[in-house]
């Protein structure tokens, strides 16, 4: 019993401590070094959404910009410099088509 309660106290560490918040954002609060990197090297992308991440203390800024159906999120430190790019699938979706039913007699 006793081990079940230091490995369940042990998980519940290791849980605390890789915890993350994400906070959504006014776009219009984002420094002004991310909305002119966006500008400069997305010409075309309009700012959707922004987050401010938390992570183990180490605060970073996404900021999803789209394009037409083309949608990126652009990441950021807490000084507002760029980090890195994560390609999103496009905004437009396949149609489905059904099969149409077939009966039996």
């Amino acid at each position: 019993m006793k081990k079940l309660f230091v490995l369940m106290i042990a998980i519940l560490f290791v849980g605390y401590a890789s915890a993350q918040t994400r906070t959504a954002m006014k776009t219009t609060d984002l420094k002004k070094e991310i909305t002119s990197h966006i500008t400069k090297n997305y010409p075309g992308y309009l700012i959707k959404s922004a987050f401010k991440v938390e992570t183990n203390k180490v605060i970073t800024f996404e900021v999803i910009a789209q394009k037409e159906t083309s949608k990126i999120t652009l990441v950021y430190n807490d000084k507002g410099a760029f980090l890195k790019t994560e390609n999103n699938k496009p905004t437009t979706t396949k149609p489905t088509t059904t099969k149409p039913k077939t009966e039996t007699k």
